[in-house]
């Protein structure tokens, strides 16, 4: 499936509570539909056939959470993936686009580098998502998304 940058999610507000994970609110500027997810800081958004795929920062470098989000072209979740581990720092960096459509970047160290693969039919990936990587989807749902560290 293609991937490419887009620019159609913008920041409607933001939503903070104590002892609470932010949660942001988006819009989508072409369906003129808004979601609410995880996160505070919209990083990065693409569109991979006809879905997107959205990464979500908390906005705290020193104990960062990546939120990653892929809805269908109606802005139904298909599945989601956070990276964190407590107590420790992260930014999102170095982000890339690999000529297969998988996006590369860094997080806790520079010198490191994730892969967010993207497949084109949902998988069975028991045991797929190792510390930090968490999924919040029930272990017996079929995924769309994979997060390694090659």
């Amino acid at each position: 499936m293609p991937t490419k940058e887009i620019n159609e999610f913008h920041v409607i507000d933001t939503i903070e509570k104590p002892n609470e994970t932010p949660r942001v609110l988006l819009e989508n500027k072409n369906l003129k539909k808004q979601i609410e997810v995880s996160g505070k800081v919209l990083e990065a958004q693409y569109r991979i056939g006809e879905n997107f795929l959205i990464l979500v920062t908390e906005g705290n470098p020193f104990e960062e959470a990546l939120y990653v989000y892929y809805f269908s072209n109606s802005l139904d979740l298909m599945d989601s993936l956070e990276l964190s581990a407590m107590y420790s720092e992260g930014m999102l960096r170095n982000v890339a686009l690999s000529d297969s459509g998988d996006i590369m970047f860094s997080f806790f160290d520079n010198n490191e580098q994730w892969v967010l693969k993207v497949f084109s039919h949902p998988k069975y990936a028991f045991f797929n998502n190792k510390y930090p990587v968490k999924s919040k989807i029930s272990v017996f749902h079929k995924n769309w998304l994979s997060l390694t560290k090659p």
